[in-house]
C-alpha cells in the first residue's frame, strides 16, 4: 500500500512537471517555430489540476498499481505508455467539455483551457520517460533489497517432482524477484525428508496448514503433476482459511507449445494448445508484410543482385538464374528462384 501511495503521489508530480516542460520547449526554448502568438503560462497553469488528478487515474484504469513481483520491464513501460495515453484523452475531452460549459464567452475568447496539440503530444512522451525512469529507479531499489534478504516472500511448493523442481530452479535464478523458497511439500516423497538444491521436504500435502503456519509462508506454488490433480480441492480447501495466495502451475509443459493461447467461454477458461496459424486478418496482415518487406529488400538489394548476376553470366555458361519446384503450406507446389552457384544441368549429374 505505501508503495501504490508513492507511485500515486510521484505519477501526479511527474505529470505535472512533465505539462509545464511541454510548454515550455513548445513556447520558450525557441526549438519549435510558433505562428499562432505565445499564450501565456497562467493558461496552461489553470490546466494543470487536470493533468495532475487525471494521470493517476488513467494508470488506475490501465492497472498500473496493481503490482506484482515478476512484472517484466516491457509490461511495465506499456502499462505507463497506455495509461499516459489514457490521460492525454481523458484531459482533452475534460478540457473540452468545461471549457464549453463552464467557460464565460469573455474566458473563451482570451483561450481558457486551450492547450495546443504539440504540447499534449511532447507532455505524452515526456511523461511516459520520467514515469519509466522513476519506475526504474524504484525496481532497481526495490532489487536490491530483495538481493540482500530485505523484504522477501516466502515460497512454498506443492509438489516435489519435475515442475516443482522447475519452479524452484526458476526462483533461485532469479533471486532479484524477491522470491525464497521455503521447501517442498509431496505426498509420493513418503519418508524421504531429503529435498532439492538445498531446500528441504517439509510435509506432505495433508499437512500444508501445518508447514504454512510454522514456516511463515507467504504463497504456495501448486506444481503437481496432472496424475495428482485431484488433490488440488483439497489444498485449496486448507489454504482457504490461511492468509497464502495459492499460485497454480499447469503440467502442461509436455502438450502445450509456447504459442498456447488462453481463451474464454463464456466465462470458462480454455487453452488453446494447436492453433492453426495464419488464418483471417492473421493470414492477410503476413501477406503484406512478404509484399512489403520482399520490396524493400529487393531495392536495397537490387545493385548486389546485379553485380552478382553479371558475375554469373561471365563466370559460367547458362541463365543466371536457376528455378525449382518445392513444396510448401498444405502440399501446394511453388517455383523458387536463385543465382545459380552450379554449372548447368550439374543437377542431372
Amino acid at each position: 500500500r505505501l508503495l501504490v501511495a508513492f507511485y500515486v503521489i510521484s505519477d501526479a508530480l511527474l505529470a505535472g512537471w512533465a505539462f509545464i516542460l511541454a510548454y515550455a520547449i513548445r513556447f520558450e526554448s525557441g526549438l519549435i517555430p510558433v505562428s499562432k502568438g505565445y499564450p501565456p503560462i497562467d493558461q496552461y497553469v489553470g490546466v494543470l489540476p487536470f493533468v495532475v488528478v487525471l494521470t493517476p487515474l488513467a494508470f488506475h484504469l490501465q492497472g498500473t498499481y496493481r503490482l506484482r513481483r515478476g512484472r517484466s520491464r516491457v509490461d511495465d513501460f506499456f502499462g505507463v505508455l497506455v495509461g499516459s495515453i489514457i490521460a492525454v484523452v481523458l484531459g482533452v475531452v475534460s478540457t473540452l467539455y468545461v471549457q464549453a460549459y463552464y467557460v464565460s464567452d469573455a474566458a473563451k475568447a482570451q483561450g481558457a483551457y486551450e492547450v495546443s496539440q504539440m504540447v499534449w503530444g511532447l507532455f505524452l512522451a515526456i511523461n511516459v520517460v520520467f514515469t519509466s525512469a522513476s519506475r526504474e529507479a524504484v525496481r532497481e531499489l526495490l532489487e536490491r533489497r530483495w538481493r540482500a534478504g530485505i523484504g522477501l516472500k516466502r515460497i512454498l511448493i506443492a509438489g516435489a517432482g519435475d515442475l516443482g523442481r522447475l519452479v524452484a530452479d526458476r526462483m533461485l535464478q532469479h533471486r532479484e524477484l524477491g522470491y525464497q523458497v521455503v521447501g517442498f511439500i509431496d505426498d509420493r516423497a513418503g519418508g524421504d525428508h531429503i529435498g532439492y538444491r538445498g531446500l528441504p521436504l517439509l510435509g506432505t500435502l495433508t499437512e500444508v496448514v501445518d508447514v504454512a503456519q510454522r514456516e511463515r509462508v507467504d504463497q504456495l506454488y501448486v506444481a503437481l503433476p496432472l496424475e495428482e490433480h485431484a488433490k488440488l480441492l483439497d489444498l485449496f480447501n486448507a489454504t482457504s482459511r490461511e492468509v497464502i495466495d495459492v499460485k497454480v502451475v499447469p503440467d502442461f509443459l509436455q502438450f502445450i507449445a509456447l504459442r498456447a493461447r488462453l481463451e474464454d467461454l463464456d466465462g470458462l477458461p480454455i487453452i488453446n494448445v494447436n492453433d492453426v496459424p495464419l488464418q483471417g486478418f492473421n493470414a492477410w496482415v503476413k501477406r503484406a508484410l512478404d509484399a512489403v518487406l520482399s520490396a524493400a529488400a529487393l531495392l536495397v538489394l537490387g545493385i548486389p543482385m546485379a553485380i552478382l548476376a553479371l558475375i554469373v553470366r561471365r563466370t559460367s555458361p547458362g541463365p543466371v538464374f536457376y528455378h525449382q519446384e518445392r513444396m510448401g503450406l498444405d502440399g501446394r507446389h511453388f517455383h523458387v528462384y536463385k543465382c545459380r552457384s552450379m554449372y548447368q544441368e550439374a543437377e542431372d549429374d
